[in-house]
């Protein structure tokens, strides 16, 4: 599902508060091979500017990563922001597919805290109950302004846009398996927490969360007085470490790591009141997520089974790309997703 939806050859590209990263995949129907991936770094504040100099900027480094990379199509798949993004589940009885169109656009327009017609939305069905023939449905929809913002910068940066869905539905798609159980991927980014819902490997529930990593920083230099690289320093060395420097780390992290995770088991909460189910596991991806000892934290907070996604699992891969692929994988897994779709 996707804001703008196609199905021709593409890369992916995520563009992040700090970097922006592409992979191009060859083959498809589940047998994946990697034909190109990187990354660049961007100056603070670039991504999240709409402004026509800032975007010709940020085009530029696309233009120039592109060609670092030797991707050999215009072709784009990309994710619109969390924060841009406005979604909900809805259940309806069991209708004909015009009668659904209907029913959902009705929903859309009560459930959203956007107006229609100042949004693009699209919808897809999750599942059906089995006995009461329940239709569950997924509605996304994003500004405008926010998707216009974005086909300007493919067109200065000469790409042809050939959807844009969100970066839940991209995780979703290379962190995600069938046979697995009812799993939640926390993606802790620099600004934002993407938890995402996925059941029988498909993605039933999202929210974007405005804290993650860059909290924890400001909150460890407040805390200890140490400016941003240095508190960014400490934040990766010590983590949830309560023998490391007195617990300073520590404790000035947790109370943000709480809050999201507060949240995470609200969701969690709403979840088993809408369908019935809880999460078992807790997939962890983003590059905050590489926080030491985070997994324990979680596991003991959430009593749930907690690892780290490889979103590279789906990927045949030459072998000396293995160290790479494994150091990168946590930031990596929208933009695979988005490469992986079809």
């Amino acid at each position: 599902m996707g804001i703008l939806g196609g199905n021709i050859n593409h890369f992916g590209l995520d563009i992040g508060a700090n970097n922006i990263r592409v992979v191009q995949l060859s083959g498809g129907n589940g047998h994946y091979s990697l034909s190109a991936f990187g990354s660049a770094d961007v100056p603070e504040g670039l991504t999240q500017s709409d402004s026509k100099i800032d975007q010709q900027a940020l085009a530029k480094i696309i233009t120039e990563l592109l060609k670092k990379t030797q991707i050999d199509t215009k072709n784009v798949v990309s994710a619109i922001p969390g924060t841009s993004v406005f979604n909900t589940v809805i259940k309806v009885p069991n209708m004909s597919q015009s009668e659904l169109a209907k029913a959902i656009k009705f929903q859309a327009e009560q459930n959203l805290p956007i107006k229609l017609e100042d949004a693009k939305f699209d919808w897809q069905v999750i599942r059906q109950d089995p006995t009461t023939k329940e239709i569950v449905v997924m509605i996304v929809a994003a500004t405008k302004g926010k998707v216009n913002s974005m086909l300007d910068l493919f067109k200065y940066a000469e790409l042809n846009p050939i959807a844009l869905e969100t970066a839940a539905f991209g995780m979703g798609r290379s962190l995600g398996n069938p046979q697995d159980p009812l799993a939640m991927i926390l993606d802790i980014g620099s600004n934002t927490t993407e938890v995402a819902i996925v059941q029988n490997g498909v993605l039933s529930l999202t929210r974007s969360l405005s804290v993650a990593g860059n909290a924890m920083t400001r909150a460890i230099s407040q805390g200890l007085r140490l400016d941003k690289d240095q508190a960014e320093t400490f934040k990766m060395k010590f983590g949830l470490s309560q023998d490391k420097l007195e617990g300073q780390v520590y404790k000035a992290i947790e109370p943000v790591l709480k809050n999201i995770l507060d949240e995470s088991i609200r969701i969690n909460k709403f979840y088993q009141e809408q369908f019935g189910q809880q999460v078992q596991r807790v997939i962890l991806t983003g590059g905050s997520s590489r926080l030491p000892l985070l997994a324990e934290y979680i596991k003991s907070t959430m009593e749930v089974e907690v690892l780290y996604g490889n979103p590279w699992s789906k990927i045949s891969f030459q072998p000396s790309f293995s160290d790479k692929l494994n150091q990168i994988a946590p930031e990596f897994a929208t933009v695979v997703g988005l490469a992986m779709r079809e």
